[in-house]
């Protein structure tokens, strides 16, 4: 949506000073087959370096170039999404139901964080994880949900943070709001490991988590084959685990997850 607009107002830009892609290429130092790809359509979601070089050459800058009436140009950098917001230039939960369908983000304290389409070993981690958590949960008394993403968690019930944990429980219906979100903090996360971007729940999301109020989170990392586990409801020191052993969730201590055995059965 925000794309489309953007590169026609460069494609027109382009034309009024009369330069071909090559003579952009000599300005701007971006490579004649990377704009190619960007103004036929094969490169979606530009670099923010690349975009830069490009605004810069043709004289143009960031508003120029923004959709009007929006406040945010989606510029790539590192699976960062820049973003020109309001008065403290925070993007908003508004921006983030706008964003099109198809772009995969997280948007935590008012930045974007673009999201890799997960692999097939990502996915089948995520499959037996929640389907071990939703048997479990069955046939509790009390009354439990298992959600799996993309599933939206308004984590801190302001209005710049929306994440999509890969797995999650809540305990209750209460933080369920309208069947669509999760409004506060989740009793229980766990996050599957992407191999482009580790530090991203490692470092980031933890803080997050733990500051949010979850009781217990889960790091699985299919690259290292270990298994982080924070009980921040008791203590900020992680156990480690691996793919050799069977771990029992501190909230759930009667649940076992095998992983020995699914390290087995993973393609």
């Amino acid at each position: 949506m925000y794309l489309k607009s953007n590169i026609e107002k460069l494609k027109n830009r382009k034309r009024q000073l009369g330069w071909t892609n090559q003579k952009l290429a000599e300005e701007s130092g971006v490579p004649v087959g990377t704009l190619n790809k960007i103004f036929n359509g094969t490169t979606r979601y530009p670099r923010d370096k690349t975009l830069n070089a490009m605004v810069d050459a043709m004289g143009m800058n960031f508003y120029d170039i923004e959709e009007a009436g929006v406040q945010i140009p989606m510029l790539r950098e590192s699976g960062v999404y820049q973003a020109i917001g309001g008065p403290d230039k925070r993007a908003t939960l508004g921006t983030y139901y706008s964003l099109p369908k198809e772009l995969r983000v997280e948007l935590i304290d008012g930045k974007f964080y673009y999201m890799s389409a997960p692999t097939l070993q990502h996915q089948e981690i995520l499959s037996k994880l929640s389907g071990a958590l939703y048997s479990y949960f069955y046939d509790k008394k009390e009354e439990y949900h298992v959600f799996v993403s993309p599933s939206d968690v308004c984590l801190d019930n302001d209005n710049y943070t929306m994440l999509e944990p890969d797995i999650f429980v809540v305990r209750g219906k209460s933080k369920i709001v309208n069947g669509s979100c999760c409004e506060g903090a989740p009793e229980f996360v766990i996050e599957i490991v992407s191999p482009t971007n580790p530090e991203h729940d490692y470092d980031l999301k933890r803080r997050k988590y733990q500051n949010a109020g979850v009781k217990e989170y889960w790091i699985v990392d299919p690259v290292k084959m270990r298994i982080v586990v924070y009980v921040f409801s008791r203590d900020s020191v992680p156990s480690v685990y691996t793919f050799e052993d069977k771990v029992r969730p501190y909230l759930y201590p009667d649940l076992g997850i095998d992983f020995e055995r699914m390290k087995r059965e993973l393609v």
